[in-house]
């Protein structure tokens, strides 16, 4: 799917994945600091931080790509995370979710299992194009030319790597950004120390 989006107006565009919810084990696995007294998983307060966060950065009119595994269990269990959230969400599939309880939601602007988009007129003077997937991709669309690849699912366990530190691409699992979603305008900081020329390959 292809997406553009233009920030002419003000707006901004936020990406962020595996918020896991209602998924205890989660905390364990990505030493996540959602604990009780008893150092038991703390879902309600992992979920109410997910919603502070993201309402800490993310107005009304912003867009916001969510790049998969929303909730672990039944799908109606997300409801009150999700409405409580602010911006218009794209959404992107991860493997643990199912594409009817996703759409079934009604609170998502599109879903798609990947998305090229296109953010034009930025305040930053540039045009930035990004395939966003939940999965990472070892060769995307215009890479040789600095298109930023961004995924989730890897819960930043690849972001050390060799391919990741020579390469515009980008885990924006929620673990590693301190469960808020992570602005365009960063993402772009980033990549810009990033000399794409030396990295993947046209195809």
């Amino acid at each position: 799917m292809k997406i553009r989006i233009d920030v002419s107006d003000g707006k901004n565009v936020f990406f962020i994945s595996d918020f896991h919810l209602f998924h205890k084990n989660v905390i364990k696995f990505d030493d996540r600091p959602f604990v009780t007294k008893d150092n038991g998983p703390d879902l309600p307060a992992m979920h109410k931080a997910i919603i502070t966060n993201w309402n800490s950065v993310v107005n009304k009119n912003d867009v916001v790509f969510y790049l998969g595994d929303l909730c672990f269990g039944r799908a109606e269990w997300a409801d009150e995370v999700i409405w409580g959230l602010n911006g218009k969400i794209h959404y992107i599939m991860g493997n643990h979710d199912e594409y009817n309880d996703i759409t079934n939601y009604k609170r998502f602007e599109t879903v798609a299992d990947l998305v090229d988009l296109k953010i034009l007129n930025s305040p930053l003077g540039k045009e930035t194009h990004v395939v966003l997937c939940h999965y990472p991709i070892y060769s995307w669309n215009k890479a040789h030319h600095g298109s930023i690849m961004i995924h989730g699912h890897c819960h930043m366990s690849l972001s050390d790597g060799e391919f990741h530190k020579r390469n515009r691409i980008f885990d924006v699992g929620c673990n590693g950004w301190g469960y808020t979603p992570v602005s365009y305008k960063k993402i772009l900081e980033l990549s810009d120390k990033i000399d794409y020329k030396a990295g993947v390959g046209h195809h």
